[in-house]
């Protein structure tokens, strides 16, 4: 009663003119804090890539996991299965995809190899087993069975496990890829490739010992050479 009685009185009314002002002033600033932030915010592209079961978002300049993964799946199908009927196409569809650093180099290499596989009539398909992507490298591989055959016949065929390597960027919404590598055998990710370093660093400190034991095991030899020498002079 005395609250209700104190806001109908003069100062009571310019208590509440005054918090009611504040109010309005703060609200005013999330608004337009809320206006800025959406407005600087990148837009958000949600798609359900056909290699995969769940939703993919894509940005200007990034992308979510299964949307890189989706498109290492894509180019390791469009890659891994080469005909000698088909070298150029794979070639039109890698134009408009490749870095510029890399244009020329891998368009040179399909030229190159194009022209081995229609004269020796080989043929090569994957079939992909595993996609796994490394976030802390960029690099997504693409693992799988890859068939070589040369001419028409299947008992021919030669099977090896095969792994896709790929680095996929994103400009402007649109996939760049960075760069391609392909080898035999499973994926060289960031701790394989420091176990391979530590292994031969370990191994190289295991030969150097070596050479080490050996001068060793000489110098006594050479020092009783030329005293057996010195003796017979003697």
């Amino acid at each position: 009663m005395q609250l209700k009685r104190y806001l109908s009185t003069f100062h009571g009314l310019k208590t509440e003119a005054y918090f009611t002002r504040l109010v309005t002033t703060i609200l005013l600033c999330l608004c337009l804090f809320l206006v800025a932030v959406l407005a600087s915010r990148p837009t958000i592209v949600t798609i359900q890539p056909w290699t995969l079961s769940e939703d993919a978002q894509v940005t200007r300049d990034d992308a979510s996991r299964s949307y890189i993964e989706a498109w290492g799946f894509a180019l390791a199908e469009l890659i891994g299965n080469v005909s000698p009927g088909n070298v150029q196409f794979i070639g039109d569809r890698l134009k408009p995809l490749l870095d510029p650093k890399i244009y020329h180099k891998v368009l040179e290499g399909l030229e190159s190899n194009a022209q081995g596989l229609m004269d020796d009539r080989v043929t090569m398909r994957f079939e992909p087993r595993r996609v796994t992507y490394e976030k802390s490298s960029g690099k997504v591989f693409v693992t799988g069975y890859s068939f070589v055959r040369q001419g028409m016949s299947f008992e021919a065929e030669k099977r090896e496990d095969r792994t896709y390597e790929f680095v996929i960027r994103i400009a402007n919404y649109a996939p760049l890829l960075m760069a391609i590598d392909t080898y035999v055998g499973q994926p060289k990710t960031r701790d394989v490739l420091e176990k391979i370093e530590t292994r031969q660093k370990r191994d190289e400190e295991a030969r150097r010992e070596e050479i080490k034991d050996r001068a060793r095991y000489k110098e006594p030899e050479a020092d009783r050479r030329i005293t057996t020498e010195e003796d017979t002079k003697l």
